[in-house]
């Protein structure tokens, strides 16, 4: 699009209500061509501010996530009171829109599981989306305090409850439609980025980062266009996730309305907030049951070859299919049963030429270097989807049935021979 097909767009009568309806008591601020960002504070009042940013070479619109009294003098010594509230917007960012589309529908079964029903999404314009609540469904105080004075930290704590609660759920719904190797493919991550001692960290595909939560931040308003694909940051309804295709997005094909950040009911969000807080406390003291438990679980010397559980002895004896998998699952394997690296390293070369074809050479070189550098992990456990029973492996014996993670077999099997 050029500046003229731009300028047009923003003309529109529906375009121009919509953006000043949720612009409404935020910063709005104009992002150009080169993806700097115009003069804040910043706010549209009227149609002719829209008109103007754009003349000026705005493209897209950004509006913050807090709600103010006094807009204007955001950014001056105590401005912090003029905030008279704040939105929950989750930010969910991936290469591909497919992806996006898994992630946005087990964030909003996670909202309705805490009895959310009024969920704002919109599609980004890029290959992402934003799953939102507003802020009259909060409640206005939390542990005493007025919840107005808790942003960022709050929300914050939010989105990592939140990430938590659906984990497992995202994790399993994108297993359900691709493999290990595909998704880290299409996402553009290292195998062993992807990969945990257990199954996938499914925020490697699709993140959702706190962290950017911060004082002033802001995000691409509705019916905005992005500067990069010329596509309409879109508002969805929960039940259009799943058909929704980037051509529905185009300038010419959408019809603005107010329609994002508006439904709600009042303290609908309540038990999301306690039960975040709640998680939030006793988070530390789970981690350092888990730290705990883990460093017990160590072996003072090498583990022989004849003690390893079924499936790494499958394994080792080449495989034609789960090549990279099992590389992953071999470097952890060796590594936590006390191998040195040199003879991990000879071990891995080793048995690759076993393998129906090899994997090639400047993969395995890679992995090595990459788990050399990492301290050592469990392998996933042993009933984690997409792992040892999907290629195969996985032929338990009488020991299998004590043990959940496969560096666990030789603490049995030893104690047996004793």
């Amino acid at each position: 699009m050029g500046p003229k097909d731009v300028l047009e767009y923003y003309l529109r009568d529906d375009v121009q209500h919509a953006l000043l309806t949720i612009g409404k008591n935020r910063e709005v601020v104009g992002v150009f061509r080169n993806g700097n960002f115009g003069k804040r504070p910043n706010i549209i009042e009227y149609k002719n501010d829209i008109v103007a940013m754009v003349k000026q070479g705005a493209i897209e619109f950004h509006a913050s996530l807090e709600r103010w009294s006094n807009v204007m003098a955001v950014g001056k010594e105590g401005y912090e009171r003029f905030r008279i509230g704040w939105d929950l917007v989750l930010d969910l960012d991936c290469e591909r829109v497919e992806h996006g589309k898994v992630a946005a529908k087990v964030l909003v079964w996670a909202l309705k599981e805490h009895g959310i029903k009024h969920v704002s999404i919109k599609f980004t314009g890029g290959t992402g989306f934003h799953v939102a609540i507003p802020w009259e469904s909060f409640p206005k105080t939390v542990d005493l305090k007025p919840t107005k004075e808790l942003y960022p930290e709050l929300a914050r704590k939010i989105i990592e409850y939140l990430k938590d609660f659906m984990k497992e759920r995202l994790e399993k719904a994108l297993l359900d439609k691709w493999s290990v190797e595909e998704l880290a493919k299409d996402s553009g991550k290292a195998l062993g980025k992807i990969i945990t001692e257990d199954g996938i960290n499914p925020y490697e595909v699709v993140g959702i980062d706190s962290v950017l939560i911060s004082p002033r931040h802001l995000f691409r308003m509705p019916y905005s266009l992005n500067r990069k694909t010329f596509l309409v940051s879109l508002p969805l309804r929960p039940n259009e996730i799943e058909e929704f295709e980037k051509d529905k997005a185009k300038p010419e094909t959408i019809k603005a309305k107010e329609d994002y950040l508006i439904e709600y009911e009042e303290n609908e969000a309540e038990l999301l907030f306690s039960e975040a807080i709640d998680w939030f406390a006793s988070k530390s003291v789970i981690e350092k049951k888990v730290e705990e438990k883990k460093s017990s679980m160590t072996y003072k010397r090498r583990v022989s070859e004849k003690f390893f559980p079924p499936c790494i002895k499958n394994i080792i004896s080449g495989l034609a299919d789960g090549r990279k998998r099992s590389l992953f699952i071999l470097l952890n394997f060796l590594r936590s049963a006390k191998w040195e690296w040199d003879d991990v390293e000879k071990f891995i070369w080793a048995w690759n030429e076993k393998n129906k074809p090899p994997l090639r050479d400047s993969y395995v070189r890679g992995q090595l270097r990459w788990h050399r550098a990492k301290k050592p992990l469990p392998p996933p456990n042993c009933f984690s989807e997409g792992w040892y029973d999907s290629f195969g492996v996985c032929k338990p014996d009488e020991i299998c049935k004590l043990i959940k993670n496969p560096i666990s077999y030789p603490f049995k099997a030893m104690k047996r021979k004793r």
